[in-house]
């Protein structure tokens, strides 16, 4: 059986087919480059590109995956977080959709297809259970998943994510939009710990509002003494990422160890980051914790992993949603 997904949470306009966890059509359309000149997404913006494109990218993905709509056995859409016109496309046309060829429709968690995002195109056994981390520009969240079903949120940002920090520091350092991409080209390990800088964390929470602010301050009092030139900036830059990957990877250490669970699954958009990936290798080798990442193409928003999680939910679970299901934004 097949499960179409959609995707409609912030500025990617994206539908994909799913087999089982085999991703067979996966189209997206984002409108990133008219949110770059203004350092953030724009939600007007976001929601008119979603209008123009929901239908078409819906089309290619059934061509692609050489199928036809009576073909498809369950619909599913990301209702939740994100911004509210923009998951009004989405969520609007799956129901239509759902009603039109009478088939189920389900109402998909963003931050949960995050943590099914690992598990596309392979047969790895879900290794319930286990500390699932969501980290990007709009979330950082410690869950406890015993079942897609089964989903307790441990911890989480107080303030900004640390996507958003990432692209804030980026902004003041005159650099480009996603800001956390350009960090990271930068990065340097020679330069890890040139500066000082700490991210909060109190148990499960986290804090990434001081140290944005901090790098931003350091920034300018260097300008003021006429002490900063290209190195120091990458030093600065490079000292920033450290605290903030490092901060992340401490914060699931302890969430897996104080619960005694040894598997940890990460999703979203700052796991692509490559110091990140970096250390959760390490600490999978040295303290012998099993973690399971998504592959590069899987770590930004994608309708693949919300059709992946409704296969499984309305398949394995037995799932569907009314169609009085109302969107919550962030």
């Amino acid at each position: 059986m097949h499960a179409l997904g959609i995707e409609t949470s912030c500025d990617e306009t994206s539908c994909a087919i799913v087999k089982g966890r085999k991703v067979v059509a996966n189209f997206t359309v984002s409108s990133l480059r008219y949110h770059k000149r203004y350092g953030g997404i724009v939600p007007e913006i976001a929601t008119r590109n979603h209008l123009k494109f929901i239908d078409k990218v819906s089309l290619l993905a059934i061509r692609k995956a050489k199928i036809d709509f009576k073909d498809i056995k369950v619909i599913g859409a990301t209702y939740k977080p994100g911004l509210l016109g923009a998951l009004l496309v989405g969520v609007n046309f799956a129901k239509a959709l759902s009603l039109a060829l009478g088939k189920p429709f389900l109402g998909i968690n963003h931050l949960h297809a995050h943590l099914f995002s690992p598990f596309l195109d392979n047969r790895i056994p879900f290794p319930f259970p286990f500390i699932g981390l969501v980290a990007s520009g709009g979330h950082t969240e410690i869950f406890l998943v015993k079942d897609f079903t089964q989903i307790k949120l441990l911890g989480r940002t107080t303030d900004d994510a640390c996507g958003e920090a990432f692209d804030k520091v980026a902004r003041a350092f005159g650099l480009g939009y996603p800001g956390g991409v350009y960090i990271d080209k930068i990065y340097s390990p020679d330069f890890k710990e040139s500066f000082s800088f700490r991210c909060g964390r109190k148990g499960f929470n986290f804090s990434f509002s001081g140290v944005k602010t901090a790098v931003i301050y350091k920034k300018s009092e260097l300008e003021k003494e006429k002490k900063i030139d290209r190195g120091t900036k990458i030093k600065i830059l490079s000292s920033f990422q450290e605290s903030v990957v490092k901060t992340l990877v401490e914060g699931i250490e302890e969430a897996a160890t104080k619960l005694g669970i040894r598997n940890i699954v990460c999703g979203g958009g700052v796991v692509a980051n490559r110091r990140l990936r970096e250390l959760l290798k390490d600490l999978e080798k040295q303290k012998k914790f099993k973690i399971f990442l998504p592959s590069l193409a899987y770590t930004t928003d994608n309708a693949a992993m919300v059709a992946g999680l409704a296969f499984y939910l309305y398949n394995k679970r037995g799932k569907v949603s009314n169609f009085n299901l109302e969107v919550e934004a962030n």
